[in-house]
């Protein structure tokens, strides 16, 4: 019902008009205050911002009168906002200012201005999929306050997701909607910025590459704010996401740009009708936690707004159309309620979504291989430009000029040499002589590694500390050196770990009972034994299995019985206690869960009378952590209280994958499939939307690596879909420089990068890989399908995996491991295998052949499709079409 301050709405008001009617307005409202109660005033608002009751607050009533209130509130807004009543829609006239190709994009950059009105020009960037003939659905990304068009299809700021929505293949138009001069007398600079955002969509529907059926809209901030306005009066848009906005009139009257006012919105209403006129339509309002109060948009604001939002969607009987994500950030978008809504209503976009056959699904997964060395390749050409001229290594952030041996030396180099080994860019020899440099200039106490200044030439740190230069050998060694010689083989490399360890090894300064070992922390002592399990399989050599067994008696006979399971982050061995009670599952914690394993695994081979001392205590510890540090999906919390379990980071680690690698290694090697249950409990949350929120491209790196670990295991739709969601937000946050966050940890992009590319060509790899080189990969029951295909000439080798994990390491068998390079299709040198390219005649092939790479010459645009089986049942005699040299695939 229309409240007692209700007023006829009106046009063309003067400054004075404004002033009396609100200060008249704030006269009632603080009489009115003074007689309510203070539990009705929402917490972070203060009092004196309350406003009248509007004329068009929604009352519930039916469907069919829902409908016609739509209609008056739309009409009402055009009204109030554009000069009384809606524009008329005059030709567009669109003019393309300039095209910008984006190197490794899937898509092109277009700057383009349309006619918004007779004397307004609204200026657009588009980002569509390239090369394509066919239509794709729409998605309307709007930027907010300081914002640009530019920086939204660029993913730059805070405005990843528009990038982001380019790579999921949707036409993305970002108009520009920023404060200017108001143009039009009696219109509102709201009014203006909207109504060039429905002209927007009338471009989009004249574009031969937009589908006018499929389109929708979303935006932070400011954007929030113009989605809602949009999405009300514009019923073409099919799904709206609305980010940093849900609030009211009363909230945005506490210190807030008053751009979003105009006369004759307080009196006919407040934004939860306005976010009403959206329904049945599925609508996300995100607000995140840490937003500010007052001011800012507080989720104690948010909630009873949203409350007055479902009352309209329940009138459609369409309350679940309407969503409130409430999320742990501030005043930032994330989208992850969203996304699938999205795909629900426009479609997955190729190559996010399952082939139709296996040869489609090859070319499918062909597609994400090039996306994915694109990404990598890219890291490394943009830092390789960085690297230091004096001294010839790289720095550790984009300005602070050090090299970290914990840092850039375990999580840069080592990963811009696999993406080299991987793809052939012309860098090995550089690199190469980057790891003789930087252990030439890093060595400070006999092999130890220490900070050393790339501007100074001296160390960092003025005096040594050991434990400080232990924990830079032992990340170096665990997260950088380790995957190296997995992947390649023997080399330099294995070399510096080597010494490395061995430096460890002789400095080890802590004295338990059991023996010296290297640190009294989870975080070293893990790293150390993931290496030694690995390093004395390979070598042999008595004084790496012996320390591991060393720190392994002291973990499993001293610390897991003191703390009753989960080790304590640091250890006093003197005095048998906890110094530091808490164990973190993050990164800088977890890492002894999986050593402990790897230790386990190791004396079942090499001291199996240790093993089985080790088996009880290691299921306890593991039954500790699956009891007291999990959430009610099965996933992992950030960190525990050690002694007590008690949660003290609920949040889930973007690490959650690592320390489940742990427990599904331990399912084997204890013959324990209870656990391996849970681990499966863990993945198959992913199906919830939150697991795929993550807070950077560092986040995304570490979750998917993880992903891609078990997934190496269990093989499950699950991790397929969630890479699909996943993988296009984590390609966007890479610049056109190739740097992604401009610190070392833009290696694990890389890193991860590669590691999706080898899933989805199952191990395969194009050597020199070109832009525009795709390969996907399907396993079979007896082989595997192979569809290779580039834009431009190629003439190079197909290269296959071999089982490393045996030939490199001497593991007997492929447990699952942290910092492991996966296998997906081995070919033992040993055995023979059937080609068959593009259909044609049988080929035979030994697998050291296959190993060491199938010559393949492609024109541009041609493709090669090769099926490769073992040869168990391969006709022999001749004069069966079989042919016998490998030479003949050409």
């Amino acid at each position: 019902m229309p409240g007692p301050l209700a007023q006829p709405a009106m046009v063309g008001f003067t400054l004075m008009h404004v002033v009396e009617r609100r200060t008249m307005h704030l006269i009632l409202v603080m009489l009115a205050v003074g007689n309510a109660s203070a539990s009705h005033v929402p917490t972070g608002v203060v009092m004196m911002s309350q406003v009248p009751s509007r004329v068009l607050a929604y009352q519930p009533s039916s469907a069919t009168a829902t409908r016609r209130w739509q209609v008056q509130c739309r009409k009402k807004l055009f009204e109030l906002m554009m000069g009384g009543r809606q524009p008329a829609r005059i030709p567009l006239a669109p003019k393309v200012i300039r095209q910008v190709e984006v190197p490794g994009a899937p898509y092109v950059l277009d700057e383009v201005t349309i006619q918004s009105l007779p004397d307004r020009r609204a200026h657009l960037w588009v980002a569509a999929p390239r090369h394509t003939k066919r239509k794709h659905p729409l998605v309307l990304a709007i930027h907010g306050h300081g914002g640009t068009g530019e920086q939204i299809v660029r993913g730059e700021s805070l405005y990843w997701y528009g990038k982001a929505l380019a790579e999921m293949g949707y036409v993305v138009i970002a108009p520009d909607v920023g404060s200017h001069e108001l143009q039009h007398q009696a219109w509102c600079l709201m009014g203006e910025r909207v109504w060039d955002c429905i002209r927007a969509l009338d471009y989009a529907e004249t574009r031969k590459d937009v589908d006018r059926s499929r389109m929708a809209v979303c935006g932070l901030s400011l954007g929030g704010e113009t989605t809602m306005y949009v999405a009300a009066l514009d019923t073409r848009l099919e799904a709206v996401c609305s980010s940093g906005w849900l609030t009211t009139v009363a909230n945005m009257r506490n210190g807030h740009c008053t751009c979003y006012d105009f006369p004759g919105l307080a009196e006919n209403f407040d934004f939860a009708d306005i976010f009403g006129c959206i329904a049945p339509r599925p609508l996300v309002c995100e607000i995140g936690e840490k937003e500010r109060a007052p001011g800012g948009f507080p989720v104690s604001v948010a909630r009873p707004a949203f409350a007055e939002i479902q009352r309209v969607y329940a009138a459609f009987g369409k309350a679940n159309n309407a969503t409130l994500t409430i999320h742990r950030g501030g005043h930032v978008f994330v989208g992850y309620d969203f996304w699938p809504i999205l795909a629900r209503t426009l479609g997955n976009q190729p190559p996010y979504r399952p082939g139709r056959d296996s040869w489609d699904e090859c070319r499918r997964r062909g597609v994400l291989y090039e996306r994915a060395m694109a990404r990598a390749t890219g890291v490394l050409r943009g830092w390789w430009v960085l690297r230091d001229p004096k001294f010839g290594l790289l720095p550790r952030t984009v300005t602070e000029r050090v090299w970290a041996p914990n840092d850039n030396a375990a999580d840069l180099l080592p990963f811009l040499y696999l993406t080299e080994d991987y793809t052939e860019q012309g860098y090995a020899h550089g690199l190469r002589k980057m790891l003789s440099d930087e252990a030439r200039l890093s060595n400070r106490l006999g092999a130890l590694p220490d900070w050393f200044s790339l501007e100074t030439g001296t160390w960092v740190h003025a005096t040594p500390d050991v434990n400080r230069m232990i924990f830079c050998a032992a990340e170096y060694c665990k997260d950088g050196l380790m995957p190296m010689t997995e992947a390649m083989g023997r080399g330099p490399w294995t070399e510096r770990m080597i010494e490395l360890m061995d430096a460890i090894l002789q400095a080890a300064p802590v004295e338990t009972a059991y023996g010296r070992i290297p640190a009294a922390d989870t975080e070293v002592n893990g790293d150390v034994l993931q290496v030694l399990g690995r390093l004395y399989a390979m070598t042999r050599e008595q004084r790496y299995l012996d320390m591991l067994l060393t720190i392994a008696d002291a973990y499993c006979f001293e610390v897991i019985p003191g703390t009753g399971g989960i080790p304590a982050y640091r250890w006093d061995f003197g005095k048998h206690t906890a110094v530091a009670d808490a164990f973190s599952l993050n990164d800088h914690g977890n890492e002894i869960v999986l050593g402990l394993v790897e230790a386990f695994i190791a004396a079942q081979s090499f001291a199996p009378e240790r093993a089985e001392r080790y088996r009880p205590r290691l299921l306890r510890m593991v039954g500790q952590l699956l009891s007291k540090a999990r959430n009610n999906d099965g996933m992992w919390v950030g960190e525990v209280r050690a002694t007590t379990g008690q949660v003290l980071q609920p949040a889930t680690p973007d690490t959650w994958g690592y320390a489940l690698c742990g427990v599904l290694a331990l399912a084997r090697a204890a013959d324990s499939p209870e656990l391996r249950d849970e681990v499966v409990r863990a993945v198959e949350s992913l199906r919830k939307p939150v697991y795929a929120n993550w807070s950077g491209a560092d986040s995304y790196a570490d979750s998917i690596e993880g992903a891609i670990l078990l997934q190496n295991r269990l093989r499950t739709s699950v991790v397929d879909s969630w890479l699909d969601t996943v993988l296009p937000i984590f390609f966007a946050h890479q610049k056109d420089s190739g740097i992604v966050e401009g610190w070392y940890g833009d290696g694990n992009f890389a890193r991860t990068a590669l590691m999706v590319a080898l899933y989805e060509s199952q191990g395969v790899r194009c050597v020199p890989w070109q832009s525009g080189l795709r390969c996907g990969a399907v396993r079979t029951a007896r082989g595997v399908r192979l569809s290779i295909q580039s834009d431009a000439p190629w003439n190079g080798r197909v290269i296959f995996d071999t089982p490393r994990h045996r030939e490199v390491l001497g593991l007997a068998w492929d447990y699952p491991r942290l910092n492991q390079w996966p296998e997906w299709f081995v070919v033992e040198h040993g055995k023979r295998y059937a080609l068959r390219k593009n259909g044609a005649a049988t080929v035979l092939a030994a697998g050291s052949e296959l190993a060491a790479g199938l010559p393949l010459s492609l024109q541009a645009g041609q493709a090669a499709t090769i099926a490769i089986d073992e040869a168990r049942d391969v006709p022999q005699s001749p004069g069966q079409g079989e042919q016998t040299t490998l030479a003949s695939v050409q």
